[in-house]
């Protein structure tokens, strides 16, 4: 049988990995943070160099000037850190989130590899691709006026990146014990869980309306890049660059699902049965940009009242509405507020001079639209549960339950009695 691609890696992961045999258990943890800091450096570096190397106006007399390509890398790959770029003057600060998971992705792969189950392993990995970002952010922002304060954003945004992805490929690896968890009280494990599934639903939604948004304006998108008049290497290039912010477009859909919708520069609006638009940059990404204003697309909104309603009903429990649900609501709301005023933040930022210095959504407007129409759902499944409890006290349904034995399981007891 013919091998897949996906084996060969695995068997090269294998080889490389038994390079190491016999090493101490800390040289796993700084590969793995290593690794993971400089292979997406490594992919903008080459995409830059490839970028350069194919552009007649790059020539100089002294040649070709490659020194230009490693800075606009580091610029991105810096910006992917939560650090703006600055090109002839004009800065960028639309966080390219498609890079920024790339460096989680190739931290996680590096730690489900090399690093060890220890949090000697995972410091180590965390502390090393915070160090490598140090290192490349002040060679880059030294001479700059507040270069500290942004190499001190880097290492922090860095932190996060690895800290989180480092856990996730040990988790991978060795697996992981969530014993602690069950030292929760049930109400906040409960909105735990529902407050991630309105999260993860939503963004589902919002993914599938981009797909049907692209598809849609397929034609444009092609027109767009065809007037770039880009070459070959230069297409996959731009293919490649355009993915960087496919998830910044997918935050774009979630808060146009919201109602509030965004922005793509000053005195543009996209929002359902909204499109005040103004001249784009001619990026093809921007051609999927909704452009309908049907009035049926007021309704839109009711899709994450939908999610929410979904999730409050897939984490129900068996007992009779008390407290305890509200408890559990207010945990999951909670939750979807700051989880969706992040998004929001990070897919706001400037794009290019003028009226392109502010796009993206506003986050307070979204944050703010997205608790309501959850809660919404929310209250919708709570008064059917309570009808439905009603009913069942009235045709003489009764249900018991226990407490919670010591394992974290519960036992229900269900008694029916014949009406009168």
């Amino acid at each position: 049988m013919p091998r897949s691609f996906s084996h060969d890696m695995r068997a090269l992961g294998g080889k490389v990995k038994q390079l190491f045999v016999g090493y101490p258990g800390w040289v796993g943890g700084v590969i793995a943070g290593i690794q993971g800091a400089l292979m997406p450096y490594l992919v903008v570096v080459i995409l830059s160099l490839a970028v350069i190397a194919s552009d007649p106006g790059a020539t100089t007399s002294n040649g070709i000037e490659w020194g230009s390509a490693f800075s606009v890398a580091t610029s991105v790959w810096l910006m992917a850190h939560g650090v703006p770029a600055t090109a002839s003057g004009v800065t960028f600060t639309l966080l390219p989130a498609g890079l920024t998971l790339l460096c989680g992705f190739v931290t996680a792969a590096g730690a489900r590899r090399f690093a060890t189950r220890s949090w000697m392993s995972w410091g180590l990995a965390v502390g090393s691709y915070v160090a490598t970002v140090i290192v490349i952010g002040s060679f880059t922002l030294g001479s700059e006026p507040d270069g500290g304060s942004l190499v001190v954003r880097a290492a922090t945004v860095a932190a996060l990146i690895a800290g989180a992805a480092t856990a996730a490929g040990i988790w991978r690896a060795y697996g992981a014990s969530f014993e602690w968890a069950l030292q929760l009280p049930d109400y906040v494990r409960r909105g735990l869980r529902r407050g991630f599934g309105t999260l993860a639903w939503g963004v589902a939604a919002a993914s599938l309306v981009s797909i049907v948004a692209v598809v849609m304006h397929a034609d444009d998108m092609a027109t767009w890049a065809t007037g770039l008049g880009v070459d070959a290497i230069g297409g996959v290039v731009l293919a490649i660059a355009q993915l960087a912010y496919a998830p910044t477009f997918v935050v774009w859909m979630l808060a146009y699902l919201t109602g509030t919708g965004f922005s793509v520069g000053v005195g543009t609006a996209y929002s359902p049965g909204v499109a005040q638009a103004e001249a784009l940059p001619q990026v093809p990404l921007l051609a999927a940009l909704p452009d309908a204003t049907w009035g049926w697309l007021a309704w839109v909104p009711l899709v994450l009242v939908a999610v929410g309603a979904a999730a409050r009903w897939v984490t129900r429990t068996r007992e009779r509405l008390a407290w305890a649900d509200a408890a559990a609501d207010a945990v999951a709301l909670s939750l979807v507020t700051v989880v969706a005023a992040g998004m929001a933040a990070t897919a706001a930022g400037a794009v290019g001079p003028g009226r392109l210095a502010q796009t993206g959504p506003d986050v307070l407007p979204v944050t703010a639209a997205m608790l309501g129409l959850t809660l919404a759902g929310y209250a919708v499944v709570t008064v059917v549960i309570a009808i439905i409890d009603l009913w069942a006290r009235r045709s003489g349904v009764v249900t018991e339950s226990r407490s919670p034995s010591q394992s974290g399981m519960t036992t229900e007891t269900v008694t029916t009695k014949s009406g009168t």
